[in-house]
């Protein structure tokens, strides 16, 4: 194995990181058959992310992780992303999510969940099925709770549930997450899907679960950049506004699938033709000059875009000041923005690749059939997040708490 993904060269730097993620891409899609079949991430995989220092990106360094810059986290992902577009969403809900655990809550979780030999790998859902919760004497009891969709649950060690919170007459006060051992909850096996198949996204279930009062945070705090983790105030990366950072990284494996999607194109199409014209060669007619030009501009713009609003989380961290509200709704309607653009481009290079694209080992098929789901993330849906901007820019409220 080459030294970047050895334990005995460390990774100290945010290149050296990145060069890890686009050394993993051969053997990542050499996985994707594998991948599919299991409906998680083989071990192998999770091995080398390991091995690579890729599930650690935003593991304080106090405790041994990388603590990279959101554009850092950007670019490993999306790395990842030209590999597989699974393998590049599991890193990057493990990461925002373990970004979570640090942020919104105090030193003494912090030394529980990064304190022991085990590497802390948090995965989480934000909005429940279902939660029952009761408030007890030191903190709560989620009596009954469902959430699905709980991305990377096969490779985590805590889970981060999204609860409400109750006051002793059970009428609920605040919207908040609990941070649980994943022992302790129930995975589902429901994850049987078209795409995104090895990401594991099971339902998950507790049922009369304590959880301390020090692990449940107040996400209606949190969207104001009321964090827990005073002992890491001085920590740009931990002043990352909040519902900002939970929206953007869902582009992060987006952009990975969009250069994935356009290498590939391009890499099969000496072999094609186009039926029913005089074109014995695709990359010889007008059309798929047009097709090629006009997807790659897309895909560049939404690259932009992304790497813009990275940019500015991590500035405004930096210098200490909370993102103004507008800023933080502008990152959600243009991650909204890029995440159509990724996919109208993939779209335009799918339909030109003709009726091929309907065998099941077109390697085409799978990042088309990726690229949209990846797209339909409640958090990155575009009308809904166009509708909040444009709320706000007509004065109005925005018609959710999450900005």
């Amino acid at each position: 194995m080459n030294a970047p993904h050895d334990l005995s060269a460390p990774l100290n730097t945010d290149a050296a990181l990145v060069r890890a993620a686009s050394e993993l891409v051969p053997v990542l899609k050499q996985r994707a058959a594998t991948v599919d079949q299991m409906g998680r991430l083989p071990q192998e995989t999770i091995d080398d992310l390991n091995a690579a220092g890729l599930l650690e990106l935003t593991t304080p360094r106090r405790y041994g992780g990388k603590q990279v810059s959101v554009r850092t986290f950007l670019e490993a992902v999306s790395e990842l992303g030209r590999g597989d577009a699974s393998t590049a969403w599991v890193a990057a809900l493990i990461n925002v999510t373990t970004w979570s655990a640090a942020t919104l809550f105090n030193e003494k979780v912090a030394d529980e969940v990064f304190g022991s030999p085990e590497r802390a790998r948090v995965v989480g859902v934000l909005s429940p099925r279902k939660a029952s919760v009761k408030k007890v004497d030191g903190g709560y009891v989620i009596e009954e709770g469902v959430w699905g969709f709980n991305s990377g649950i096969y490779h985590a060690n805590w889970d981060l549930l999204g609860i409400p919170i109750v006051d002793e007459s059970g009428k609920v006060v605040d919207q908040g997450v609990a941070l649980v051992r994943a022992s302790d909850v129930r995975t589902l096996d429901d994850w049987n899907v078209m795409a995104l198949r090895g990401t594991g996204s099971s339902s998950v279930s507790v049922t009369n679960l304590f959880v301390p009062n020090e692990r449940v945070a107040s996400m209606t705090k949190a969207i104001e950049g009321e964090y827990g983790s005073t002992h890491l105030a001085d920590e740009p990366l931990y002043r990352v506004a909040c519902i900002p950072m939970l929206a953007i990284i869902l582009a992060f494996p987006a952009l990975g699938i969009a250069r994935n999607a356009l290498d590939t194109f391009l890499e099969l199409l000496p072999r094609r033709g186009i039926q029913y014209t005089w074109y014995t060669k695709q990359a010889e007619a007008a059309v798929t000059h047009l097709q090629v030009g006009e997807a790659s501009a897309k895909l560049d713009a939404a690259r932009t875009i992304i790497e813009k609003h990275a940019d500015a989380l991590d500035a405004c961290a930096a210098s200490g000041q909370t993102m103004p509200y507008m800023e933080r709704a502008k990152v959600r309607r243009d991650v909204g923005f890029a995440e159509t653009l990724i996919w109208d481009a993939v779209d335009t290079l799918a339909t030109a690749s003709g009726g091929s694209l309907a065998a099941l080992g077109n390697p085409f098929a799978r990042i088309w059939h990726d690229a949209r789901v990846a797209s339909l993330h409640g958090i990155v849906t575009p009308a809904t997040n166009f509708e909040a901007y444009g709320r706000l820019a007509c004065g109005q409220s925005a018609g959710t708490p999450l900005i």
